[in-house]
């Protein structure tokens, strides 16, 4: 039995060095990089959770109670048979999106975001789908792959479209078949297909313009090779999930025009100076980036890629990583909308971090900051669960407590429904009859279930409470001959000692020290990791020989750590709009100017049919403003002005067109102590009222003093501020499938909802509970709770901007 001691350190961004590049022999560490947002998540989350979660169990009973052709429980069926042969000669089968869906009963709806997610995920945690009770699930998988296009789609029936309506939808079932790829290469026809897809999305970067390549758009079609502009930009996922299928098909086949067409859709990421994380695929970036540093030389940033997926898109505002306490309880490192209803996360988003650890493997300033964050959902993700919270905090109430369908997570966790906080609810219920769903349809999401084999694959739990282990192979699919990975995370403040089983007699060593910490171990060996820090574990030959190189640490000739030579960036302007209250000369139909800085791409400002008009947006404090970005709809301005004051008296013009394009407008500012910002439009493209989704203000807090938060002015009412008379009413539902993408599709996760409360979603000016009730938990696995209010941080704000946004709300 070994014990190793290791050391740590703990730097931001900004005060991250590149290492010393040192082939003579000596140790060259890996400082840690680990954003403010990380920085601030609780090292002890609360409420407290002897032993953890095991990840691995909950995937396994997920797999078993789903796929199982005899229903328990109330007994709506979770898998049936689908003999229509779509894209395949044999039979296949399908699963709903929702419990109780019946949609389901029609062939050829099932989704691959849904389906292929729970196979790959299953797998993840040791499930042989080739052969389980009989069948072969992969093989039925098939469905999905639409041999005319050369690549998978969402659903199997045939898409006039070929994947123009939506980049994350098409890349995203791309992404999970060249996933089984890795896990089923002897599947009939998976190394055929795997190839093919890649082909064919190397052949869509080429369209896209190449070395150039501009994924801007709602989706692209594999039938016309062009792009499809739409109504909103998806193309952050599409070249992030791009960039891994073509990454991993270099890997798998060594054709360098994988490789090159991997850089180009990385490196349009790299152009854009905004975040652009739509739904889920942007969290591959970090990992990316960091692999193609390691194995071809380039020189991408994991972290710029780390902080999109934090917030401040501006192809989705709003969306991003949820950082706060709800109801009592630390929500930190969820994922999903962190605007809705004062905070909105979702299972499947929130799973899907799993797909983050690898970025360690590849480079190991990133240890910590994996670590930390996977140890912050091993604690909130939880709550998705029936079985983890008591009645009056989930919206079926007692209908599952200890029920077999507990299993399935809720679609989502909102910070606040029905006067309670947490509550694990799903669109269904709110939107259901909307998007005309069956009344039975539950918010149990299957198709955010399917991916809880991403974190069960990853995050264990080791003998010591507060220190996780995390499999760094797991998701790192097509990842050659490396030997086996892992991180170990220490959250608390003390050094621990933790014991680790070796599958057989191994040489340890720590990519963070790129030291050998046990030249020869076995069985169960001890291992002591660092308060706050973390170890990157590699399992080496026993008497294996390790040389250093100017760019690799080697152990008989296998890299088991790379020198990282790109410097993070410094934190990026964020949206400090986001939340703030507004002021507006008009609306029309319940579509009114807070809807501006809602978060919300699913809701509009819509003025009266005259000229002029206008809104204003106090800030809350001073920033420093680089750029604006306005969002219409289709009817916009042609002639504006932007105006920005310190005081709300004295305004100077900075911004004026005459020749408004209209869409997605990005605005260059360059402005000082900037607080207020005004928009008149004086002129409109149209005959209708001015319609705007969303007005975005990026920059940084000018100054370091927190001012005492300004209240969001409203009516007697608790309406929305402005001169209107108008109260302030919910947009009309988003529909299914991310706004609108057929009813065949998972339905949207867009906000909907106003800004809530002050401090959170009930609560107090001082953080008391006021309406919201603390929720009291029945879960073996949740202990008692403590009332609290919704705090939501948004990545590189400094405390000045945090208070702003928590009293606006």
């Amino acid at each position: 039995m070994v014990t190793a001691a290791l050391v740590c350190a703990l730097i931001t961004p900004a005060q991250a060095t590149t290492p010393v590049e040192d082939a003579g022999g000596h140790p060259r560490p890996s400082p840690q990089i680990v954003t403010p947002l990380v920085a601030g998540f609780p090292a002890a989350p609360q409420p407290a959770l002897p032993g953890g979660t095991d990840w691995r169990e909950r995937a396994l009973a997920y797999d078993a109670f789903v796929y199982d052709w005899n229903p328990s429980g109330e007994g709506h069926p979770t898998i049936l048979a689908d003999t229509t042969h779509l894209n395949m000669d044999s039979d296949t089968y399908k699963i709903p999106v929702y419990y109780a869906d019946t949609r389901i009963e029609s062939d050829g709806y099932q989704e691959a975001v849904d389906q292929v997610a729970s196979v790959v995920g299953a797998t993840l945690v040791g499930v042989d789908k080739s052969d389980q009770d009989g069948h072969d699930y992969v093989s039925m998988l098939q469905t999905f792959f639409h041999p005319d296009l050369g690549i998978a789609m969402n659903n199997p029936l045939d898409r006039t479209d070929g994947g123009a309506d939506t980049y994350w939808y098409t890349t995203t079932a791309n992404v999970l078949y060249a996933m089984l790829g890795d896990q089923y290469p002897a599947s009939p026809g998976m190394t055929e297909s795997f190839r093919s897809i890649a082909d064919r999305h190397y052949d869509m970067v080429v369209a896209l313009g190449g070395a150039e390549a501009d994924f801007t758009g709602q989706g692209f079609s594999f039938e016309t090779m062009t792009v499809n502009p739409g109504n909103r930009d998806e193309g952050g996922d599409g070249a992030a999930g791009t960039a891994a299928i073509l990454l991993w098909a270099w890997e798998t086949f060594g054709d360098e025009r994988y490789l090159d067409g991997a850089r180009w859709s990385m490196d349009y990421l790299d152009r854009s100076t905004t975040g652009l994380y739509y739904e889920v695929l942007p969290v591959l970036a970090p990992y990316v980036a960091a692999r193609l540093n390691a194995q071809a030389g380039t020189s991408y940033d994991p972290s710029r890629y780390v902080r999109w997926i934090e917030g401040g898109s501006t192809a989705r505002p709003g969306w991003g990583t949820i950082s706060g306490t709800w109801g009592g309880h630390d929500v930190h490192g969820l994922m999903g909308s962190q605007s809705d209803g004062g905070g909105y996360a979702f299972a499947m988003n929130s799973f899907a971090v799993g797909l983050l650890a690898p970025t360690a493997r590849y480079d190991a300033r990133y240890a910590t900051l994996v670590g930390s964050w996977l140890h912050a959902v091993d604690h909130a993700a939880r709550l998705f669960y029936p079985d983890q919270m008591d009645a009056d905090h989930q919206s079926h109430g007692d209908r599952f407590l200890g029920a077999p369908e507990a299993v399935i997570p809720y679609e989502g966790l909102r910070a606040e429904e029905a006067g309670f906080s947490p509550r694990a609810t799903g669109d269904p219920s709110r939107y259901g009859a909307d998007w005309g769903l069956d009344p039975q349809t539950t918010d149990l999401g299957l198709y955010g279930g399917s991916w809880v084999g991403f974190l069960g694959g990853v995050v264990s739990q080791t003998d010591v409470d507060g220190v996780i282990r995390a499999d760094l192979d797991a998701t790192d699919f097509h990842d050659g001959d490396g030997y086996p990975t892992s991180l170990l995370y220490n959250s608390t403040p003390a050094d621990a000692t933790v014991h680790v089983t070796l599958d057989a007699p191994a040489q340890l060593f720590d990519a963070v020290t790129d030291t050998v910490v046990a030249p020869e171990a076995s069985g169960v060996t001890a291992v002591q990791v660092p308060a706050g820090g973390s170890v990157v574990l590699v399992e080496a030959p026993v008497g294996g020989v390790l040389e250093r190189t100017a760019s690799e640490t080697l152990i008989d000739s296998v890299p088991v750590a790379y020198v990282a030579t790109t410097p993070p960036e410094p934190d990026p302007p964020v949206d400090v709009a986001l939340g703030a209250p507004v002021t507006w000369s008009s609306d029309q139909n319940g579509n009114v100017g807070s809807h501006l800085t809602d978060g919300s791409s699913g809701t509009r400002w819509e003025s009266e049919a005259g000229d002029p008009q206008w809104f204003e947006i106090d800030l809350g404090a001073p920033f420093d403003l680089t750029s604006a970005v306005l969002a219409w709809e289709h009817a916009s301005a042609k002639s504006y002005t932007i105006d920005v004051s310190t005081d709300g008296t004295d305004w100077s013009t900075v911004y004026t067109t005459t020749s408004g394009p209209g869409g997605r407008e990005t605005l260059a500012l360059s402005t000082e102590a900037t607080r207020f910002l005004r928009f008149t439009g004086t002129e409109r493209n149209t005959s209708y009222g001015y319609s705007a989704y969303s007005f975005a203000a990026y920059g940084v807090p000018s100054v370091a003093v927190t001012p005492e938060p300004t209240p969001s002015p409203t009516d007697e009412t608790g309406g929305d501020p402005g001169p209107s008379t108008s109260p302030a009413t919910p947009g009309e539902p988003e529909q299914p499938g991310d706004h609108d993408q057929p009813a065949d599709h998972a339905p949207s996760k867009g906000s909907t909802s106003p800004v809530g409360p002050p401090q959170g979603a009930g609560s107090g000016g001082d953080g008391s509970p006021q309406s919201a009730k603390s929720l009291s938990t029945t879960g073996a696995d949740v202990g008692p709770l403590a009332a609290g209010g919704v705090v939501l941080l948004l990545l590189g704000l400094a405390a000045v901007a945090s208070a702003r946004r928590r009293a606006s709300r």
